[in-house]
């Protein structure tokens, strides 16, 4: 007979504090890197025969260039292929004009299509070079592991590459400070795969379904790896104040979109043939880029179609600064807020008077579905937010004003149920908000639990229970680099309060008493089938 996992409100809420607070004693132990401020990028493409179908434009290309030229100069980044063997077409080197054009030269690099899919050898190739800081690995794949035929039997092989990456490469590289950002370029792709890569590792984990959605998916790792200020774009109008050292407008478009016209505050049209002094104005298909330095103070206008994923960063003396939130979030969970006004690397003291600073968390059709109104602590603004039943991606945008100043963040996040850690870890439910949108053994061509002849029946919840807690410590790991400040702060209330050792003590008694029964379980009972008697 399987078992049933099934929890009531109250149940959710009393299993969110107990994963809560074991991951705060497990992360505690994880291993925390020290790192500087230059992580690097590493870009991980997929070119197997599956790609010339699912990217016939050659999207994969257009998003490799946005990404090089959203990287600061001097950032150190490269690019890997994989089918069958892994390729470095465009070998670790910092950022500059060159290295951007040479990304732009990548393209035929990438329709060498090959028939095979090894994720494994691709990552293991695109991680072992060393870095000075963290290393953020971008893997866009479109399908599922499919080795060659000559490295073993199918699909166990297959099987074998997936376990090995998941169980023992994901956390290795966790642990060394790699963050993968996994895309999974259609809804072929192994969902589950995508989201425990990134979710053991605290990368971004990503569902592309349309063209659109991979540059701005693009756009969005990037702006986790380096935050940035943006201001408001509300129907092609923004502002900028005075003191604003320099702007850039990120614009996506239709292919067959009319030319953009850039409006200034004092009336002079602008576009790609003819940009404001001193700035760069890039064309793509669907994109364009534009960097204004000096601009003038005042509401400028852009004329033409843009979609809604458009943004205008700018850059100044006054920053936006955030503590680090993790990559993938849980509905019922809360998370702690820390906003302030920087001046230069310090809070700004003399921030104004009447400074309001508010999160909001967007759904994935932009819509508010939180609200939060920081409240101010000297330079500091601190709130929390519940996160609601959501599953996917989401946002979250911090806006602070006050006194003519207008600074906005956008955090992309994934929102996975916090039972999909459980017994639907094997889905792909955070991606695609659908339960159950493929299996196990469908991904493999045939259910390897049960085996042809239906044999032995599925594991069940609390075996897969089990799984998840032998995952935990690469997942909090990664949680540990992202809470690491906020940790610290709880951990002197945490030694001196009895009650908080006391529910310590109460859910490594809990998991004990699970691992016991585990392992004194009666063996999984066989399905005996017998002819019809006439």
């Amino acid at each position: 007979m399987a078992w049933s996992w099934r929890v009531s409100e109250r149940g959710r809420g009393q299993a969110g504090l107990l994963l809560a607070g074991l991951l705060c004693l497990v992360a505690g132990s994880a291993v925390a890197q020290s790192v500087d401020e230059s992580p690097d990028v590493r870009v991980i493409v997929d070119v197997s025969g599956s790609m010339r179908t699912n990217d016939p434009d050659q999207l994969a290309a257009s998003a490799l260039e946005l990404l090089v030229l959203l990287l600061p100069d001097g950032t150190a980044a490269g690019v890997w292929t994989f089918g069958e063997r892994v390729d470095s077409p465009l070998p670790l080197g910092e950022v500059d004009a060159g290295r951007r054009a040479d990304a732009t030269a990548l393209r035929p690099a990438l329709v060498e299509y090959q028939q095979y899919t090894d994720i494994e050898a691709a990552l293991r190739k695109a991680a072992e070079a060393p870095a000075n800081g963290w290393r953020h690995l971008v893997l866009l794949t479109d399908g599922v592991i499919d080795l060659p035929p000559a490295r073993g039997a199918k699909p166990e092989v297959d099987a074998a590459s997936r376990r090995t990456l998941l169980e023992e490469l994901a956390p290795a590289l966790a642990a060394q400070g790699v963050v993968v950002h996994a895309i999974a370029f259609s809804d072929a792709a192994d969902l589950a795969l995508v989201e425990r890569l990134s979710r053991s590792t605290g990368g971004l984990p990503a569902l592309i379904t349309s063209p659109e959605s991979l540059l701005s998916a693009f756009a969005d790792i990037v702006e986790r790896i380096f935050p940035a200020d943006r201001v408001p774009l509300v129907e092609g109008r923004f502002s900028i104040e005075p003191g604003v050292e320099a702007f850039s407008a990120l614009l996506f478009h239709d292919p067959d979109a009319r030319p953009l016209m850039l409006v200034a505050p004092d009336g002079t049209r602008y576009d790609a043939r003819n940009p404001p002094p001193g700035a760069n104005w890039q064309m793509d298909p669907r994109f364009d880029l534009l960097r204004v330095p000096d601009p003038a103070s005042g509401k400028w206008r852009l004329e033409g179609e843009i979609s809604g994923d458009s943004r205008i960063g700018v850059r100044g003396a006054v920053s936006l600064q955030l503590t680090p939130l993790p990559a993938v979030v849980h509905p019922e969970l809360t998370l702690p807020l820390v906003a302030w006004l920087a001046r230069g690397a310090e809070p700004w003291s003399a921030a104004p008077e009447d400074l309001a600073i508010s999160v909001d968390l967007l759904d994935a059709d932009g819509t508010v579905q939180v609200e939060v109104q920081l409240q101010r602590q000297g330079e500091r603004f601190v709130g929390e937010l519940t996160v609601p039943e959501l599953s996917g991606a989401a946002r979250l945008r911090l806006h602070a004003e006050g006194q003519g100043i207008v600074r906005q963040r956008y955090l992309a996040i994934n929102v996975q149920p916090l039972l999909s850690l459980l017994p639907g870890a094997e889905q792909g439910q955070g991606l695609d908000g659908q339960a159950g949108l493929r299996s196990l053994g469908e991904r493999f061509h045939t259910d390897i639990a049960t085996g042809s002849d239906g044999e032995a029946m599925p594991d069940s919840a609390a075996d897969r229970f089990i799984d998840f807690i032998h995952d935990l410590p690469a997942y909090a790991a990664a949680l540990w680099r992202d809470s690491r400040p906020w940790l610290e702060r709880r951990g002197a209330a945490f030694a001196g309060d009895p009650r908080q050792w006391a529910v310590a003590g109460l859910v490594i008694l809990t998991l004990l008493s699970l691992l016991v029964w585990r392992h004194r379980r009666v063996p999984r009972r066989r399905i005996h089938r017998e002819d019809p008697h006439v």
